[in-house]
């Protein structure tokens, strides 16, 4: 029997909902006397991680874990997993990877809500059925013993998939049926055993990076063109796979032509010029902003989505700047649900140093200087002043519970670390759900604008609020108006009888200068990447911003 462990009592004594064991002093006990077994007991863990360690089994008494969101288990001894680990089926993040696993259990396929696994480093020879997992975003499965991909890897709801990592593996073909992968960015299938690629690759609609090289594959031009670009791999197994239909069926071909030409959006389409235009520009990969997310943050606060809002003008109105501030806090109160589901912030890009970094840091070692102040204190200290400030508010109303408006410092409960957005002078430039950062405040004169989201919710909740975000940025008509493409046009400037407090019936001449004069807004992409350089999230991508209420100009291939 384990004895009993600081690490332990701690989280029991303090209802802590996160436990880390790893380092020198906790391999030594591990191999003198096994793992505490009172680890199992602690049903409200939300994030348990065991990592570096020679510990060789996990016990059964896992399963009472029933709590847990995150479970990282990577770099240890591991020989097998028990079967009760199915039970925990709240897990959305795994990590298992650098183990001497061979097999995992069938009761694996019941963890229906992982979001990424990691599985990578190990001696696995098959895997479970996948197909259950329907909000897998990423699967890590390189340098193990499998023969093909997992089964059930390919089914049509796993419509969130978007990262296959499968190298260094034995894998001898891939099936056609992968087309069926819509959200697929990436896929790694490199030093296999491919002979051939399937030619319906080529109908994956996002797919970005394929690589492929180490493998013996017959057609040689395929390895040649995948050197070159992934995009001229693509367009040459879209080639094949037109001619292979042609041959089966004559009309097969212009039918994949069609559905080509569809999916390329609107770009290159003249909009229409009585309609709100949308203009989206390219990440550069030389140029462009890239956020990097930390491990620390996905137990935490996990799904971010930024983007940028170039050229604006808050000059073109007395009001306009103030006007966009309260928008937020509409959009705070309405589709982020008083900052339960998302938080919207704002930084002056100009005075930003990227990358940045999203992290999670224990909140007695969070310096941050807070929006409108001028003193830096610590997030402790910060959310310790708000707590107070809103049980004085409840008592004061003679309330039981919180107002809505304090209820999202609930969601910060109970955590060990807090999320926050760093630049690269490692300045916390934003506290979600809490508050954006003095450093980077915008104001009347900010020109480019990072916005910001972040939930706890998911990715869908981020990019929601974010598209509701930029389409009332649009119609509210900070960015470049008018069809000279200055950013003061007529339409804009109609804008401020309303503004000045005059009647409704003055307000009345301003939508019909805006329908003759339609505002432009331009939006940047922002790449969220993982601690290893793989992509979570681009924003916004070509499925994004399918709104009927504006045109989008997508300004790349």
């Amino acid at each position: 029997m384990a004895s009993s462990w600081e690490e332990v009592e701690a989280v029991q004594k303090e209802k802590k909902h996160e436990l880390s064991l790893q380092g020198s002093y906790v391999n030594k006990r591990i191999e003198a006397s096994g793992l505490d077994s009172r680890v199992f007991k602690l049903a409200s863990l939300n994030l348990l991680k065991i990592a570096g360690t020679p510990l060789e089994t996990i016990s059964d008494s896992i399963g009472n874990l029933t709590n847990l969101t995150s479970l990282m288990l990577e770099n240890n001894c591991l020989k097998n997993l028990p079967d009760s680990i199915g039970n925990l089926t709240s897990l959305k993040f795994v990590d298992i990877s650098g183990n001497k696993l061979e097999t995992l259990p069938e009761t694996f396929s019941k963890l229906v809500n992982i979001q990424s696994l990691n599985a990578t480093l190990n001696l696995l020879h098959s895997f479970p059925n996948v197909s259950n997992f329907k909000q897998l975003a990423y699967l890590y499965i390189s340098k193990n013993k499998l023969t093909d991909l997992p089964e059930g890897v390919c089914d049509p709801s796993l419509t969130l998939l978007s990262t296959i990592e499968a190298g260094d593996n034995q894998i001898a073909n891939l099936p056609s049926e992968i087309s069926n992968l819509v959200h697929l960015i990436k896929l790694d299938v490199s030093s296999n055993k491919l002979s051939s690629l399937p030619f319906e690759l080529s109908e994956c609609p996002k797919l970005k990076e394929v690589v492929i090289t180490g493998n013996n594959l017959k057609d040689r031009k395929l390895l040649k063109l995948a050197e070159h670009s992934s995009k001229a791999l693509l367009n040459h197994l879209s080639t094949l796979l037109e001619k292979e239909r042609a041959a089966a069926d004559g009309s097969s071909g212009k039918g994949k032509k069609d559905k080509k030409k569809k999916g390329r959006g609107n770009k290159g389409e003249k909009p229409d010029i009585e309609r709100d235009v949308m203009s989206v520009l390219q990440f550069e990969p030389e140029k462009g902003l890239v956020v990097t997310a930390s491990p620390e943050v996905l137990g935490v606060r996990q799904y971010i989505v930024c983007c940028i809002m170039r050229n604006l003008d808050f000059s073109k109105s007395t009001n306009l700047y103030k006007r966009f501030i309260q928008l937020q806090t509409k959009l705070h109160e309405s589709v982020c649900e008083k900052r339960q589901s998302a938080t919207i912030a704002t930084h002056d890009l100009k005075l930003l140093k990227g990358p940045l970094l999203y992290t999670a840091t224990e909140p007695a070692n969070m310096q941050l200087m807070p929006l409108n102040t001028t003193k830096t204190t610590t997030a402790e200290i910060l959310v310790k002043e708000l707590r107070d400030e809103a049980e004085a508010f409840r008592k004061e109303k003679k309330r039981s519970v919180l107002s809505g408006i304090h209820k999202y410092l609930d969601l910060l409960k109970g955590k060990d670390l807090y999320p926050c957005l760093k630049d690269s002078e490692n300045d916390i430039i934003s506290f979600p759900p809490i508050t954006n950062c003095e450093k980077s405040r915008i104001c009347k004169e900010t020109n480019d604008i990072l916005v910001e989201v972040t939930s706890t919710v998911s990715l869908e909740m981020c990019k929601k609020v974010m598209e509701e975000t930029l389409a009332a940025s649009l119609l509210l008509g900070i960015g470049t108006g008018g069809e000279d493409g200055s950013s003061k046009s007529k339409g804009s400037e109609a804008v401020t009888g309303s503004e000045t407090g005059d009647s409704m019936e003055a307000a009345t001449p301003v939508d019909t200068s805006r329908m003759r004069f339609p505002q432009k807004l331009t939006v940047e992409q922002v790449k969220v990447v993982d601690g290893t350089g793989n992509l979570r999230v681009i924003y916004p991508s070509r499925i994004d911003l399918q709104n009927p209420a504006f045109d989008v100009v997508r300004n790349y291939e």
